[in-house]
């Protein structure tokens, strides 16, 4: 019996053959059938398989956001609501606010705006422009900027902390100093105390917390929600440009204001202007409005409930003490009060001072800081 031995001749023309044991080859081609029958199978099972089982489409490129309209890119940037929008319907909700919470301003029934103001009256009427701050801001926060409320410049969790207070002494101290030398010079005088016993406390609870709510009312104003709105609508300017510029345009507002009132002199418009500065700069350092809140009541309480002086020509009744001024317009400050004097720089410099002094670095975000930690943690 003589065994078969199969291997591949490639010099052979047809390519594989099949010899015996005795050399006899057998040619079978390039093609031979078993390998021909595997791959009829094979592509029989490759055909059913690609029938059963779905193509898999190729991954979709990212498509392009769709075009805005002109319009639409007039009210709305890359951060929502333009800022130079934004400012106007705020004015506009407060304005709508205080409207509808007149009625409540009516029930002291009418006052002669020339003379003194009955405490009050005072404390009524501050505290409804107090609740519209607080209404138009909340609804701005939450409806158009969808942001925390404490992002303008009141968090809840720091009022009555340790920068309200700072605030109040620097404001009283300062004050006192000022009236100190004005008395000293011959230009004021202190007078006599005119109310007594529980009367003090009762008069001085009620101007303070209706000094508390101008506070609220009018650095809320100028300095809460549009001073960060605005500074966040200049964010392409370079540093802390985009806040000062800001503060400029709402403190020349904030001077402007307070045109109306009875017996302002221009000094007492400037100055106003001044510590509209001077407050801007606290909430760069300090990163809220706590401070100048506290700087702004205590300031407006000593003058009009503690010592009995016109607030930017602002009387009120029941204070403690009945003061008087001599002497030169310039540095008495006649019927705008230590305002209106020229000493009143003294009082803005100790307030810039002891801002400078202890709140050593601006906390105060602005946007370009984030963009800043981003390329600062990409890598070089």
């Amino acid at each position: 019996m003589v065994d078969e031995v199969f291997w591949n001749d490639f010099s052979s023309p047809t390519g594989y053959e099949r010899r015996t044991a005795c050399g006899a080859p057998i040619a079978i081609g390039n093609n031979c059938a078993g390998f021909s029958m595997m791959h009829e199978m094979q592509s029989f099972d490759s055909q059913q398989l690609s029938e059963t089982v779905p193509a898999t489409p190729p991954p979709s490129s990212p498509s392009a956001p769709p075009r805005r309209s002109l319009l639409y890119r007039i009210f709305v940037g890359p951060r929502g609501v333009r800022a130079g929008w934004k400012v106007p319907i705020f004015f506009l909700l407060f304005v709508l606010a205080v409207f509808a919470l007149r009625p409540l301003t009516k029930l002291h029934g009418e006052v002669d705006p020339k003379q003194p103001m009955p405490a009050g009256v005072a404390l009524l009427g501050e505290s409804t422009g107090a609740l519209a701050i607080l209404i138009a801001t909340t609804v701005m926060a939450k409806w158009i900027d969808r942001k925390p409320w404490g992002y303008f410049g009141m968090p809840i969790r720091n009022a009555f902390r340790s920068s309200f207070w700072i605030g109040s002494g620097s404001g009283l101290g300062a004050l006192a100093l000022q009236l100190e030398i004005m008395h000293l010079g011959g230009w004021f005088n202190f007078g006599s105390p005119e109310l007594h016993g529980g009367a003090i406390l009762r008069y001085g609870a009620i101007w303070a917390l209706m000094f508390f709510f101008t506070g609220v009312t009018e650095e809320g104003l100028l300095r809460g929600y549009v001073q960060r709105v605005t500074s966040d609508g200049l964010s392409g300017l370079r540093g802390g440009w985009s806040f000062w510029i800001s503060a400029l345009i709402f403190s020349f507002v904030f001077g402007a204001g307070h045109l109306s009132n009875p017996g302002e002199n221009r000094l007492g418009i400037f100055m106003v202007f001044v510590d509209g500065m001077t407050m801007c700069f606290s909430l760069w350092r300090t990163g809220d409005l706590w401070f100048a809140i506290g700087n702004h009541a205590a300031w407006d309480w000593g003058q009009t409930f503690l010592f009995g002086t016109p607030d930017s020509g602002f009387i009120g009744q029941h204070a403690l003490m009945r003061s008087s001024f001599h002497g030169p317009l310039l540095l008495s400050g006649g019927s705008d009060g230590p305002e209106g004097s020229v000493l009143v720089l003294l009082s803005e410099a100790i307030f810039f001072v002891a801002v400078a002094v202890i709140y050593r670095r601006r906390r105060f975000p602005l946007i370009t800081d984030a963009h800043s930690s981003e390329e600062a943690a990409l890598p070089q």
